[in-house]
C-alpha cells in the first residue's frame, strides 16, 4: 500500500521535470545541510535545469547558509551530549522529514531508501499489506480508495473512511507515512483498524494482510457488445495494458465503451496522458500545467486517436475515490467531447508531484505544479461533477460489523441500523429500519442464519457476521446502480 497519489511526469511537456534530478556526493552531515539548501533554492535551480536541459551536480563545497547555524548547533549538541549514543542517520532523516512536513502538504514527503523501495514496489503493482490508498487531509488520516478485490476492499473499507486507531492505539498526531508503516506487514498477519464513517460511531475492522500483485486494467464485454474496462490505478505499464484491453474488446466486437475509474487514486500522470491519446486527435489539449508564477504550459496529444475508439460512444465512471490522474483522464476526454462522466463527484486533486532521487537511494517528492483541465479549470479540492449523477444504494455505505461484537435483543446504535439495512438488502425483513435490535430484527437474523446453514441463535456475531459481510459485498457488486447508469448512458 502506498500512501499518496504521485503524478510522475514523463511526457513531452512534463518530462522536463525529470531532468532536474540531482545526485549528491557529500558527507552525512553536509548531506542534510544540502537538502535544506536545495529545498529553499529549488525554484531557481529547477528553472535553470529546465532551461539548460541537463542534469546538474551540486558540489559538496557549496557555501553554508547562516540560516542553518541553529541546525548545526542542535546536531552537534545531540551528537555530543545526549545521554546515549545517537543514530546520526536517523537525526538527518528526521530533520529532513520535519522540513518537508513544514510545507503542510500531504503530497510532499522525504523517503528513506527503504521507504522509497516500498513506494516503487507499490507503483509496480507488488506489495504486502491491506491494499488501500492512504490520504492525509485536514489533520485526519483517511482511506482515499481501497483497491478492488484487495483485503481492505473485501473487508468493506470505503473511500473517505477515517482511521482513528490501529490495533487499539490512537493515531492522533500521526502523519500518513507513520500510518502506512504501521499498517504494512507480512502476508497472513492481521491488523485491526478503528474506522469513523460519516456521522456513525467508530467501529473496528480486522483485516488479514496479503501479498498483492495488482494488474491495473481489467476488461469484459456484455452480450450487447458494450465493453467495460476497469482501471484501478495508474502504475507502470497501465497505458500499455489499456491499449491491449482496447484491442481485445475491439476484436470481440466492441460497439460501446464504459471506463470504470471508481476508487482509482491516480498515480503516474504520463500513463493517464498516454491513455487519453487513445481517444484524442493530434494537437488536442490533454491538460495544462501551471507553475508558481502562473505560467501555463499545454500538454497536447501527439498522435491521432486509436481507430478502435473512433465512433465508439464512451462513458467514464467516477466516484469520491477517483483522484488525480483519474481526473486528468476523465476531463481530457469530456472537455474534448469524447466521453461523458457518470457517477458521483470525484476526489479533487489538481496538483502534480515530482521526485528527486539521491545517491543514497533516498528520495524527495514534492508538489511542483498545478494541473488544469483542457478548458483551464482547476478542480483541486472541488472535484469533478458528473454529467449523470448515479449513487449506490444506501446499504452500501452501512457500517462494517465487527465479528467479535455480539448484537442481540436490546442493542441500540448505528451498527444495528447497518445490520437492518443489510438484512433488508439481502431479502430479509428486519421490520422498521432504526437503531434498535428488536424482535423483528432477531427473526430476520435467524432467517438469515438458517438460509446460510448457521445455528439460528438470533444473535449476530462470529461466523454469522463474517458470512453476512461476504454476502453483502457480493450484493453490492450485483446491484451496481452506477454501472447500470453508465451502461444506459452509452446505449441511449
Amino acid at each position: 500500500m502506498k500512501q499518496d497519489n504521485t503524478d510522475k511526469t514523463k511526457d513531452k511537456a512534463i518530462e522536463q521535470h525529470e531532468k532536474h534530478r540531482r545526485h549528491y556526493e557529500i558527507s552525512p552531515f553536509k548531506f542534510i545541510m544540502m537538502i535544506v539548501s536545495t529545498i529553499i533554492i529549488t525554484a531557481a535551480v529547477t528553472a535553470f535545469s529546465i532551461l539548460g536541459g541537463s542534469e546538474k551536480m551540486i558540489s559538496d563545497d557549496a557555501p553554508k547558509r547562516s540560516e542553518f547555524v541553529k541546525l548545526y548547533n542542535v546536531y552537534d549538541t545531540l551528537n555530543k551530549d545526549y545521554y546515549k549514543s545517537v543514530d546520526k542517520q536517523a537525526l538527518i532523516d528526521g530533520a529532513i522529514k520535519g522540513m518537508v512536513n513544514g510545507l503542510n502538504d500531504p503530497y510532499s514527503e522525504y523517503m528513506t531508501e527503504k521507504e522509497q523501495n516500498e513506494f516503487s514496489e507499490s507503483m509496480q503493482g507488488d506489495f504486502q499489506g491491506i491494499g488501500a490508498e492512504i490520504e492525509q487531509k485536514d489533520g485526519k488520516i483517511l482511506i482515499s480508495s481501497p483497491i478492488k478485490d484487495a483485503p481492505a476492499y473485501k473487508a468493506g473499507i470505503k473511500p473517505n473512511d477515517i482511521i482513528v486507531a490501529i490495533d487499539g492505539k490512537t493515531i492522533e498526531g500521526w502523519n500518513a507515512q507513520q500510518v502506512v508503516k504501521k499498517i504494512r506487514g507480512e502476508k497472513g498477519t492481521k491488523v485491526e483498524l478503528t474506522i469513523k464513517r460519516g456521522a456513525q460511531d467508530p467501529f473496528k475492522v480486522k483485516i488479514t494482510r496479503d501479498k498483492i500483485h495488482m494488474d491495473s486494467v481489467f476488461s469484459k464485454i456484455n452480450k450487447d457488445k458494450t465493453a467495460i474496462i476497469t482501471v484501478t490505478k495508474f502504475q507502470e505499464k497501465t497505458a500499455s495494458e489499456f491499449h491491449d484491453a482496447l484491442t481485445k474488446m475491439h476484436d470481440a466486437g466492441m460497439k460501446r465503451l464504459v471506463i470504470d475509474l471508481r476508487n482509482n487514486p491516480g498515480g503516474y500522470l504520463d500513463e493517464a496522458t498516454k491513455m487519453a491519446n487513445e481517444f484524442l486527435n493530434q494537437g488536442d489539449i490533454i491538460l495544462y500545467t501551471e507553475d508558481s508564477k502562473g505560467d501555463k504550459t499545454p500538454l497536447k496529444a501527439e498522435n491521432d486517436m486509436n481507430p478502435y475508439t473512433e465512433n465508439v460512444k464512451t462513458a467514464i465512471l467516477l466516484n469520491e475515490g477517483s483522484a488525480s490522474a483519474s481526473e486528468v483522464f476523465a476531463e481530457a476526454l469530456r472537455e474534448n467531447d469524447k466521453a461523458q462522466i457518470v457517477g458521483t463527484k470525484s476526489f479533487g486533486k489538481g496538483i502534480v508531484q515530482t521526485a528527486t532521487p539521491y545517491k543514497d537511494k533516498s528520495m524527495l517528492k514534492y508538489t511542483q505544479l498545478k494541473w488544469l483541465t483542457p478548458k483551464a479549470h482547476w478542480i483541486h479540492k472541488k472535484g469533478i461533477e458528473p454529467d449523470v449523477e448515479a449513487k449506490l444504494p444506501d446499504y452500501t455505505n452501512a457500517q462494517i460489523l465487527d465479528s467479535d461484537t455480539v448484537l442481540s435483543i436490546g442493542e441500540k446504535g448505528n451498527s444495528v441500523k447497518s445490520l437492518e439495512l443489510g438484512l433488508k438488502a439481502l431479502g430479509y425483513n428486519p421490520g422498521k429500519i432504526d437503531n434498535e435490535f428488536d424482535e423483528a430484527t432477531q427473526q430476520a437474523v435467524m432467517a438469515f442464519q438458517i438460509a446460510e446453514g448457521i445455528a439460528p441463535t438470533g444473535q449476530m456475531n462470529g461466523k454469522s457476521t463474517s458470512t453476512f459481510t461476504e454476502r453483502l459485498m457480493k450484493k453490492v457488486q450485483d446491484d451496481d446502480t452506477q454501472l447500470q447508469a453508465a451502461l444506459k448512458a452509452v446505449n441511449s
